[in-house]
């Protein structure tokens, strides 16, 4: 349903976002993932038709709609927008907001298509209320009925929940996940919020300095970081150094050399003898463990209810990992408890 090729990005001479690709298929939900100034809200633009990229292509439903010598305009693109701050008309009641994209239809199936799609988003007792009557998380259902109501090819979400209050963030993003999900509708969602990506969408990509890092499923980005940078981006996560070695039993087998041990490392990478490694270690990496012979002691620790993380400082102090323990096991700053390592993903770039 949507495919990029080769898109540049720039502004002026300012060059926001080089060699672009991904795609969705249709019913898919994507994100844009950055820190401010990425350039996600720029793309979502391009995408939109109202930003003109340098170069690259376009595709929606497999048309190409923006390249070097082709440039539908915004209407004739049939993308729908939720923007940031709604953008509801608050002189017009539900009904007449959701109305107002669909004039090219005739009176009566104007009014038929509006209530079909208030009502598909839970709010048909709220047809005839203004903006202000709602709170804020149906105000953002009346955003989405109006840009789904004439049936586009892809929805774009430009920070749409960034004016909710953090609780009803997630709350929020997950019902309208359900609505697009159920409504079929493919969609790509701009956000800096790590949680409400993870919460909301089927394809997540990493951008910064000026590239989409990657373009993967939460659980991979998670799990199978391609670049040290999605590694520190997604999740919590530390780095220890390790070193490559061989076991003479196994020689095509190679492990590395850390603090936390000696563990075998993936088969389909290609690694030298004392090849100096990072390795990536997530908070659930590290075990609350009284008998583990190794000690790792206490440099601070954050309550999370029933997990507390703990930051460790390894036995010669010059670094660090992260540990989340079930709070039962309550320990305090200059504390040591035991820790064993139960790496599932190993994950490891060279240190260079």
């Amino acid at each position: 349903m949507l495919r990029l090729q080769n898109i540049e990005l720039a502004y002026g001479e300012t060059s926001v976002l080089n060699d672009i690709n991904l795609s969705l298929n249709k019913g898919e939900i994507g994100c844009i993932l950055g820190p401010s100034g990425c350039g996600k809200t720029t793309l979502l633009q391009a995408i939109a038709g109202f930003h003109r990229q340098q170069s690259g292509d376009i595709y929606l439903d497999d048309i190409c709609v923006a390249s070097g010598t082709v440039n539908f305009s915004p209407d004739q693109r049939e993308v729908g927008v939720v923007f940031q701050d709604f953008a509801l008309f608050p002189h017009m009641t539900v009904l007449e907001n959701v109305e107002y994209g669909l004039h090219r239809l005739s009176k009566q199936t104007r009014r038929k298509t509006a209530l079909e799609n208030i009502d598909r988003v839970g709010l048909a007792e709220f047809a005839q209320a203004y903006p202000n009557q709602l709170s804020g998380g149906q105000q953002q259902r009346v955003a989405i009925a109006r840009s789904v109501a004439p049936n586009p090819r892809l929805l774009l979400l430009d920070e749409p929940f960034s004016s909710l209050d953090p609780e009803l963030r997630e709350k929020v993003a997950v019902e309208v996940r359900d609505i697009i999900k159920r409504l079929g509708i493919t969609a790509l969602l701009v956000t800096h919020d790590q949680q409400e990506a993870f919460a909301f969408a089927d394809k997540i990509g990493i951008f910064a300095q000026g590239h989409c890092q990657q373009w993967a499923s939460p659980y991979d980005l998670y799990h199978e970081p391609n670049t040290p940078f999605v590694a520190n981006f997604i999740g919590e996560s530390t780095f220890i150094s390790g070193e490559v070695v061989t076991d003479p039993e196994y020689a095509s087998r190679y492990y590395v050399n850390s603090q936390l041990g000696r563990f075998a490392l993936p088969l389909e990478q290609n690694y030298t003898e004392g090849q100096k490694l990072s390795v990536l270690v997530r908070p659930d990496d590290i075990t609350h463990q009284d008998d583990s012979p190794l000690k790792a002691l206490v440099v601070d620790r954050r309550f999370r209810g029933a997990h507390i993380l703990y930051r460790l400082a390894l036995p010669n102090f010059s670094e660090q990992v992260l540990c989340l323990a079930p709070s039962h096991h309550d320990h305090h700053i200059g504390e040591s408890f035991g820790i064993r390592l139960s790496i599932e993903h190993v994950i490891c770039f060279d240190a260079q």
